[in-house]
């Protein structure tokens, strides 16, 4: 399997394919219990319980795992692709460059931007009720 720039966007590309992979598996989670309605997909293969699925191993389970082992390779191949690859390298690259703010000057901001947030929920709130008011004299 070829993979484009191998060793650059190291951490951008696991990133980008364990958020995926989050995903998938949450998402073929669901399609499992929506795949439980049909009686050929509650067929019992095992005695087993799955951790993560918190059902037995069924036939609409097994599916629904396959599918996701199929999207997790998928996935990977793609990411691994020249163009997924050299937008995920050209990322990492720029995050590189980025001039992070100190904690200190993080709070503050948040601190300035919350104040900010008050003060114009206040105004208009105050205005919203000085023309209800006035509307309603009026009409």
């Amino acid at each position: 399997m070829d993979i484009y720039k191998n060793g650059e966007g190291k951490m951008t590309r696991r990133v980008a394919f364990y958020s995926l992979l989050i995903l998938s598996v949450w998402g073929f989670r669901d399609l499992s219990g929506t795949i439980s309605r049909w009686e050929w997909a509650r067929v019992t293969l095992l005695n087993l319980e799955l951790p993560y699925y918190e059902q037995a191993v069924t036939v609409g389970v097994l599916l629904c795992l396959a599918l996701n082992v199929a999207f997790a390779f998928w996935t990977f191949k793609y990411l691994n692709g020249q163009k997924p690859a050299t937008v995920l390298i050209d990322t990492e690259t720029e995050l590189k460059k980025v001039s992070w703010p100190t904690w200190d000057d993080a709070r503050h901001s948040t601190v300035i931007v919350l104040i900010f947030v008050a003060v114009c929920a206040a105004y208009l709130t105050a205005v919203e009720y000085a023309l209800a008011t006035i509307f309603k004299k009026i009409i």
